[in-house]
């Protein structure tokens, strides 16, 4: 077993041990908390009787409400019909976890059920934040946790062992915790001394208290401060805490939490069941709208998105399967179902015309109560909001939610939005009726930069509502937001820009380019980087604005999930593009299509110089294909391809083009399949190139005959001046072969030989070249099996040697004889 393998099994040991410690302590909760009867018992284990027997009958009640109040699904006041039991229509969601540092997503899904499960992060969790997108379903997550506890399900199939769930809408929060908790969980008249007492044991057993906070980007900004330190641990630091944000709000906590959770949504499978479950008495029309699904890559993605497949179900119903495909006419058809609905239910004349029309005036109104709470940050108000109002129709309507009774502290009936998504379209509602009116202009609108980030959805609507009517109002509002992204060169504007961009789009597709191209021949800066949040649409519209641009030299894609139909886009702007230099698109899901659709715009292009493709899924199809594209570029400098799955073909076939070419200078293939057979082709075609300065082969599996190949090259190559072969096998004769070659060469001046296995023998070939050679500077041999003869023999070369300034030769077996004759010639 070599020593990276011991390393690793003793960390898979540690771990496992600290499984095994976690498995242990469910089990002893296993065995000490007995089955517990369903719901409407009132049983106890014997902690409960001892840590809060004497508020038994009061967490009953909690229980009560809860079960009542979070047992059932009914996001739309609107539709009395859409209401059903969480344990009917409850769906998995995707969940995965980030890394704290930065707040990176991994690949790691995480079971809902085990949020508080040790990783390696941390190995007692108690503060688990989970961050995600509107409508995810993290308030749906929450009531089910909240409703499974009421149920007294057992321990190890929720969470560690609490006794006490305490969930809080941060929403409906204006004051501090205690008196949060009395407003919104304890029994109505209970007496101040029992109240006192439940807070006592809260304090007093905080261990077995979890606290759920549930939206806290809904939580006033004067009262943040206070929950932050909850957070951090500053009060109740013991407790149990499961919080949810959008990740505007998320951020400026992620620092204080064990756990970084991310719902993703549904996954096709969960929203595939989720629609089954809500058409179970109508198989037609959940086939129906599954059918569309598979055919509609647009709607396709609006299912990841759990209130959007709500509401699509809902719509589905109404059209029977005619569905928009875009968010904001969802979001209007929503709209139209709610006024179609209110003109049934009140007996209305039926009309032909658009409702929201109809409506208009009180929707604007609508729409500015809307916008004034999101700006102040207030998510309720009372019937004060409604003077001045010629119609009394708004609070009948039914997108409001009556709030009367839910809360002690507001006795008086006020109203919020079911959602805040809601209250973000109409927002958008009321702006795209001041920019038509002129009441505002869009410089105005976009100058207030929380419309690209914590108001982004609302920047959005806007857009999408109106390219429905006024095309020429929404290009004039792209034209600001333009201005702000030559501004700031912030990456938050670009991506707000092209989420603008798709929810304006129509059905044919036109506008939405006319609206990307508008965007690009408007874009002045000269780099552009987007990480993370870039998918193929979102690479097409960036496509075209590419095609329309004439000042962006640096276009950075790496760390996205663009695949070929994107990278297929992206080098169609590639052939029409004159400024484009730089283009890197590491890391995303480009295969061999894909890398044959830029191969073309390569042979095209006149401009580009860098092509970075590393870390994707590059075969030797798709390396052909570049291959034939260098044959004929004559601009290109530089192209990466490392971690792909190029082998010895794909290798030979870049060999040929290298041959050819007489612009490229670097060419990095790391990690691939390549061989001795490839590295014998790469060789030849360096003999014959006079232009390339560097050749990066590490972490390949090149042996003693490939480098001997490389070697032959190197003496007959006169610009050459980087060689990695790093991290492959090769032996004493492949070393032997590369010094006779550096005795030989006068332009390399950096070799890497590094994690091979070169011993005595190879190292002191290779330090009579180093005695000989005047242009060598860099020579990497650590992690080879060196030991103290050729260690000395390295020692008195560097003592001749008079160019040499980094030799390297940690992690090999040198002896104390080895380490002297080195220590003798620094001093």
């Amino acid at each position: 077993m070599s020593k990276k393998q011991g390393q690793k099994s003793l960390k898979d040991v540690l771990w496992n041990q600290v499984m095994q410690m976690y498995r242990g302590k469910k089990k002893k909760r296993e065995h000490s908390d007995p089955d517990q009867a369903e719901a409407g018992t009132s049983t106890h284990s014997d902690q409960e009787q001892d840590a809060f027997g004497p508020v038994a009958d009061f967490i009953d009640v909690i229980r009560q409400l809860y079960k009542r109040r979070e047992g059932w699904f009914a996001p739309f006041p609107w539709c009395e019909e859409f209401r059903f039991h969480l344990d009917n229509i409850f769906t998995r969601l995707k969940v995965v976890s980030r890394k704290k540092e930065r707040g990176v997503k991994t690949d790691s899904i995480v079971n809902m059920l085990e949020i508080f499960k040790p990783h390696e992060e941390c190995s007692e969790p108690r503060k688990v934040l989970i961050e995600g997108q509107p409508g995810m379903g993290k308030t749906t997550y929450c009531n089910k946790v909240a409703y499974d506890w009421a149920k007294n399900c057992k321990a190890e199939d929720l969470f560690p062992d609490f006794q006490v769930l305490l969930l809080l809408r941060c929403r409906e929060i204006n004051s501090d915790l205690w008196e949060a908790i009395d407003d919104q969980i304890l029994p109505r008249g209970i007496k101040k001394e029992e109240k006192e007492k439940f807070f006592t044991l809260i304090q007093d057993h905080q261990s077995k208290v979890l606290l759920v906070l549930d939206g806290l980007d809904e939580l006033t900004s004067l009262y943040l401060p206070a929950y932050k330190e909850i957070i951090q641990g500053r009060m109740l630091p013991k407790c149990y805490l499961l919080v949810t944000a959008r990740h505007e709000a998320g951020i400026k906590v992620r620092e204080c939490c064990d756990t970084l959770l991310e719902v993703e949504g549904f996954t096709k499978h969960a929203a595939e069941d989720f629609i089954s479950r809500y058409f179970k008495t109508d198989e037609h029309l959940a086939k129906k709208l599954l059918d569309k699904l598979c055919t509609d890559a647009s709607l396709s993605e609006l299912t990841a998105n759990p209130l959007n497949t709500a509401l699509l179900c809902l719509l589905c119903e109404d059209f029977q399967g005619d569905l928009p495909k875009r968010r904001t006419l969802l979001y209007h058809e929503i709209v139209q179902c709610v006024l179609r609905r209110y003109s049934k239910k009140e007996e209305l004349p039926k009309t032909d015309e658009d409702l929201t029309q109809l409506y208009h005036a009180e929707l604007k109104h609508l729409g500015s109560i809307a916008l004034n709470g999101l700006l102040n940050d207030k998510m309720y108000f009372d019937d004060s909001a409604f003077r001045n109002v010629t119609s009394n129709l708004i609070p009948e309507l039914g997108f409001l939610s009556a709030q009367a009774g839910r809360s002690k502290r507001r006795p008086s009936c006020c109203y919020g939005f079911l959602h805040k998504s809601f209250q973000e379209f109409f927002a958008a509602f009321y702006l795209s009726c001041q920019l038509v009116n002129e009441e505002i202009s869009p410089d105005d609108l976009v100058a207030d930069t929380r419309y690209f980030k914590e108001f982004q959805q609302v920047l959005m609507f806007t857009c999408g509502i109106l390219a429905q009517r006024y095309e020429a109002k929404a290009m004039a509002l792209m034209a600001s937001i333009a201005s702000q992204i030559n501004q700031s060169n912030e990456e938050d504007y670009l991506l707000t820009a092209l989420n603008c961009i798709k929810e304006s789009d129509n059905e044919q597709g036109s506008f939405g380019k006319e609206l990307a191209r508008s965007l690009g021949s408007l874009l002045k800066i000269q780099r552009i980087s987007c990480q993370w949040q870039i998918g193929d649409s979102d690479a097409a519209i960036l496509a075209h604005a590419m095609a329309a641009n004439s000042t962006v030299t640096v276009l950075l894609l790496h760390f996205n999930n663009i695949d070929d139909s994107g990278a297929a886009a992206l080098a169609k702007a590639v052939e029409i593009n004159s400024t484009l230099t730089t283009l890197d698109l590491s890391y995303n899901g480009i295969s061999d299509s894909g890398a044959a659709a830029l191969a073309k715009a390569v042979e095209i292009n006149s401009t580009l110089t860098g092509l970075v493709l590393s870390n994707n899924g590059i075969g030797d199809t798709g390396a052909a294909a570049l291959a034939k594209a260098v044959e004929v570029n004559s601009t290109l400098t530089g192209l990466a391809l490392s971690n792909n799955g190029i082998g010895d073909t794909g290798a030979a076939a870049l060999a040929k083009s290298v041959e050819i070419n007489s612009t490229l200078r670097e060419l990095y293939l790391v990690r691939n399949g390549i061989s001795d057979s490839g590295a014998a082709a790469l060789a030849k075609a360096v003999e014959i190139n006079s232009t390339l300065t560097g050749l990066n082969l590490s972490a390949n599996g090149i042996g003693d005959s490939g480098a001997a190949a490389l070697a032959e090259a190197v003496e007959i190559n006169s610009t050459l001046t980087e060689l990695d072969l790093r991290s492959n096998r090769i032996g004493d004769s492949g070393a032997a072969a590369l010094a006779k070659a550096v005795e030989i060469n006068s332009t390399l001046t950096q070799l890497d030989l590094h994690s091979n296995r070169i011993g005595d023998s190879g190292a002191a070939a290779l330090a009579k070249a180093v005695e000989i050679n005047s242009t060598l500077k860099e020579l990497y041999l650590a992690a080879n099996e060196i030991g103290g003869s050729g260690a000395a023999a390295l020692a008195k070369a560097v003592g001749i040697n008079s160019t040499l300034t980094h030799l390297t030769l940690s992690n090999n077996e040198i002896v104390d004889f080895g380490a002297a004759a080195l220590l003798k010639q620094k001093n």
